[in-house]
């Protein structure tokens, strides 16, 4: 992960393991919403919109190189991450005042013809304000730190349910809740605790949700773990007894959740994903259509511009929620192999670069949340578009035609980019320093 490139009279580098697969990823999104707009007889639709993702684009690899020379540090200072957290915030809560009401849910402030999705914003909030409380680890205890973490994001989570946006609350709570346990020390007891809230939940949950009193059985794993973490080291006790009460508090908020808070299309969208053949044909016609749609596209697809589902207007959301299906119905097995290719490379540079920079705390948790955002957010999709997963609309990126999300996910990758060439650096002087010592 180290081989990188003199830029810009040689004082700047450039990692070209990031850099390839993000241009690469640019290129098939452009060709891909291209491709939707060429009409079944011939012709293009309206072009707007791909005139405004080549904006995005070419604004995003302007915030790339940006964040990949900003100095980070100053993200250490109280004062930028707080106005960062307060200014999203103020447009979550611009969204909910002023945001127009686009089928049914205000998720968008429009600014000029440019439509903002602070929700976006959020999730690149949470992993830098998370990294950067996590960088005081050995100033403070980190369950104070959790705590000021916790408290932080419970304002962000709830204007984005308020949208609503169900999916994207659960997004951002995951992204955080990955962070946490990669922050906090002692992994073998936080999966331990986690084993033990999620089994206990689940038991309570799933009955909720299928009616199978056969789901209670879930609490049988949650003792088992219970019974190996109190027994295995003394400190432990106390946090297995806590996260026993806190699987339980949880387990019978989620059943209240599931019967009073969930609105009703959120509730058909779970059912239909375990239940499909008990559900009106009306809710899984979209998982359907977008299964046919990858399904038909067969070992190497149909060709460029010759995709049917979306041309007939059977597959819905084509360019934003089911961009993947219309990719895949084109260009087969063989592109979506390669898109994963192109994915996977940029997921394992965050994380090569986390483990590389581990002794910096701030450092390696962005990059570590950068890399569960961006592999939540394609596994999300696909998993949509599959229909693996409930149906959800979380948008692929660097894929779905869309500015905020496009901007932040280069934003993002500037700031891991930013860390891997600072981290080099380092290790280039470090050997120097070595070579000189040896000369001597």
């Amino acid at each position: 992960m180290n081989i990188q490139k003199k830029a810009f009279g040689g004082k700047k580098y450039f990692s070209l393991p990031l850099l390839i697969p993000l241009i690469l990823l640019s290129i098939v999104g452009l060709i891909t919403l291209y491709s939707t707009l060429i009409k079944s007889t011939g012709g293009l639709e309206d072009i707007d919109i791909l005139n405004k993702q080549l904006i995005f684009v070419f604004i995003g690899f302007i915030l790339f190189f940006a964040f990949s020379y900003f100095e980070i540090s100053y993200l250490k200072h109280w004062q930028l991450s707080l106005a960062i957290y307060f200014l999203t915030v103020a447009l979550l809560v611009a969204t909910l005042l002023f945001g127009p009401l686009i089928k049914g849910v205000k998720r968008w402030l429009v600014v000029g013809g440019f439509q903002l999705q602070p929700s976006e914003l959020a999730k690149f909030t949470v992993i830098i304000l998370t990294a950067v409380i996590f960088s005081l680890k050995k100033k403070y205890s980190e369950w104070l730190l959790l705590a000021v973490s916790f408290l932080l994001l419970i304002p962000l989570v709830s204007l984005i349910y308020l949208q609503p946006s169900g999916s994207m609350m659960l997004l951002t709570i995951g992204i955080w809740f990955v962070l946490i346990f990669m922050g906090l020390n002692e992994p073998l007891r936080n999966g331990v605790i986690v084993s033990i809230i999620l089994f206990t939940v689940g038991a309570f949950l799933l009955p909720a949700i299928t009616g199978n009193n056969l789901w209670y059985l879930l609490f049988i794993p949650s003792v088992v773990f219970a019974i190996f973490g109190f027994n295995a080291k003394r400190d432990w006790k106390i946090f297995i007894l806590i996260s026993l009460v806190i699987g339980i508090l949880f387990g019978a908020l989620s059943t209240v959740t599931w019967e009073h808070v969930l609105k009703d299309y959120q509730k058909v969208r779970i059912v239909a994903f375990i239940n499909p053949e008990e559900t009106s044909s009306d809710y899984v016609f979209n998982v359907t259509q977008s299964k046919i749609a990858i399904g038909s596209g067969k070992l190497l697809g149909k060709g460029f511009g010759n995709g049917t589902q979306s041309k007939r207007n059977f597959l819905p959301e084509f360019r934003t929620d089911f961009i993947f299906a219309s990719y895949a119905e084109e260009f087969g097995l063989v592109g979506s192999l390669f898109l994963m290719f192109l994915y996977g490379s940029i997921i394992v540079y965050c994380f090569v670069t986390a483990l590389d920079c581990k002794e910096d705390t701030m450092s390696s948790m962005i990059c570590i949340g950068v890399g569960i955002k961006i592999l939540f957010e394609v596994f999300i999709n696909i998993g949509t578009n599959t229909g693996s997963i409930p149906a959800t609309g979380i948008p692929l990126p660097l894929m779905s035609a869309g500015g905020t999300i496009t901007i932040v996910t280069f934003m993002c990758l500037g700031l891991v980019h930013n860390i891997s060439l600072r981290n080099s650096q380092k290790l280039r002087t470090k050997k120097a320093d070595i070579i000189d010592i040896y000369e001597d």
